[in-house]
């Protein structure tokens, strides 16, 4: 009788031992996938993707990896133990982003019997529209003149203009010519899509190298793009050099 108690007494240890290796959380969200609907452009909405440990162990979020850099995650890696909560709060920067998105994230749960769990957000962004701006034919400029102001030799200048694709095709600009070798122009190499607010950034590294022969800064930029309506685009940028001591005039803006 003694040997069947102590044969009962192991296999019971025994049996215990197993059952504690083989424990494991469970990571049990209480939604998978969330639609944040129609946001306006440059908005940075949040959600919480809220998780219960439903296992019989504790398990800890190792990684969270979103499938785009426009989507930011915060968590805590602290174990979680069985039947306590935990949050994933996620965050979409919308800005440059029109139109309708859907975005994954995935889980990664170390200890836990699912190991890799895939969340969601989607909804769409309506686009900032430019307004009171400069149409050119499919697409709109805040401006198309821009005279900056305070310019001092030896200095640097720039300016960016604000441009919107109108249209409800996109629009590619493939060449920004100038009349100046000191002038530079940067522009998205690439497609610029409908609703879409782009820079059209001109620099000047040192303003005395770009100035006519009136001692004005006067530069004519010629974009040339796919726009079936108006394919050239014509923008300009003026200024004039001041003197050490000298006060330069307000910023002004001609349409």
């Amino acid at each position: 009788m003694h040997r069947v108690t102590h044969f009962v007494f192991v296999s019971a240890i025994i049996i215990a031992a197993a059952g504690a290796l083989n424990a494991q959380g469970v990571l049990t969200f209480e939604t998978e996938s969330h639609d944040f609907g129609t946001i306006i452009e440059g908005e940075k909405p949040t959600f919480v993707f809220r998780f219960t440990n439903t296992g019989d162990a504790p398990l800890t979020i190792s990684h969270v990896q979103p499938s785009c850099g426009c989507t930011a995650p915060s968590y805590s890696t602290d174990p979680v133990v069985p039947n306590d909560m935990g949050e994933i709060t996620i965050e979409y920067n919308s800005e440059g982003r029109p139109g309708e998105f859907n975005k994954t994230i995935n889980v990664q749960a170390d200890d836990a019997a699912n190991t890799f769990t895939t969340l969601r957000i989607l909804g769409a962004v309506t686009p900032v529209n430019i307004q009171n701006g400069i149409v050119q034919g499919g697409v709109v400029f805040d401006a198309d003149t821009h005279t900056l102001s305070d310019l001092h030799a030896g200095e640097a200048a720039a300016h960016a203009f604000k441009m919107q694709n109108l249209s409800e095709r996109p629009v590619r600009i493939s060449e920004a010519r100038v009349f100046n070798d000191a002038v530079m122009v940067a522009y998205p190499d690439r497609m610029i899509f409908p609703g879409e607010i782009v820079d059209v950034e001109v620099s000047v590294a040192r303003v005395e190298a770009a100035l006519n022969g009136s001692g004005d800064l006067d530069i004519a930029i010629v974009l040339s793009t796919d726009d079936r309506d108006q394919p050239t685009k014509s923008l300009r940028l003026r200024g004039r050099v001041h003197g050490e001591g000298e006060v330069a005039g307000d910023v002004s803006h001609d349409h």
